[in-house]
């Protein structure tokens, strides 16, 4: 594990964990604190367990604390004002990605399933069959968008929901070109404006992946997508929750 997530784990146990209900955990799997004045050092203690991951007292502490720290972070998506959610937001996806992250690292040896959450992607065309699994109504949360992000919904049958954040220098001319050509020919495409779109997330088929960048250069790459599994729920009600505080934008 690299020192990002040591730092996601450490940040995440002093916003979510009290230091009390910390101790008590370590005492039960005799796993040692050491402590910076009367506080614990989270980064040491994140540093020591993601080290050995697979050793039982680590793994039992990792299991318990992932889930409930992605728990209440969700939690704290839904109460938090609008200005405290972009970081519980933030949160909610790393922590997802760490979790995904050490169930590839201790599946790491053994024939992957089936059903990977890891999918290779490296042409357009694979993108465009991506999205023709689509099964229902397709949600994109992008931050740059572009005509090659319409590209590759253009099989996509189901209504399209596309949020992004404003561009600074207005939507590039091809791209409203390409989805005023869309709507012409009876396509569904709604598009709505969030300044808190960050990441690229999208969510069909009660399933979400997260893109290490924006739709339109993934279909130009050899990059990777992960599914997120454990907190896909919350991810989309985050998801949602910006669609429905976005700005619907019509472009004629």
């Amino acid at each position: 594990m690299n020192a990002e997530t040591i730092k996601i784990l450490a940040e995440g146990v002093k916003e979510y964990f009290s230091q009390y209900e910390l101790e008590d955990l370590c005492r039960r799997l005799d796993i040692s604190i050491e402590y910076s004045g009367t506080s614990p050092n989270l980064r040491r203690l994140a540093g020591d367990v993601l080290a050995a991951p697979h050793v039982e007292p680590n793994k039992h502490f990792l299991k318990a604390v992932l889930g409930e720290l992605i728990k209440r972070c969700h939690e704290q998506v839904q109460n938090a004002t609008r200005e405290e959610n972009l970081y519980h937001q933030q949160m909610s996806l790393q922590l997802g990605q760490l979790s995904q992250a050490l169930k590839q690292n201790q599946s790491a040896g053994s024939t992957p399933p089936k059903d990977t959450p890891i999918h290779s992607v490296s042409h357009r065309s694979s993108m465009v069959a991506f999205f023709d699994q689509a099964q229902t109504g397709v949600t994109i949360a992008d931050p740059d968008l572009g005509v090659g992000t319409l590209d590759c919904l253009r099989t996509v049958e189901h209504p399209i929901r596309l949020l992004t954040t404003d561009p600074s220098e207005g939507f590039d001319r091809n791209f409203s070109r390409a989805l005023k050509f869309f709507h012409e020919r009876g396509k569904k495409i709604e598009l709505r404006l969030n300044k808190g779109i960050h990441n690229c997330i999208v969510l069909f088929n009660k399933r979400c992946w997260l893109f290490p960048c924006p739709i339109k250069e993934v279909a130009e790459s050899r990059l990777k997508m992960i599914e997120i599994i454990d907190c896909r729920e919350a991810i989309a009600d985050i998801v949602e929750l910006n669609w429905r505080q976005a700005e619907l934008l019509i472009i004629a």
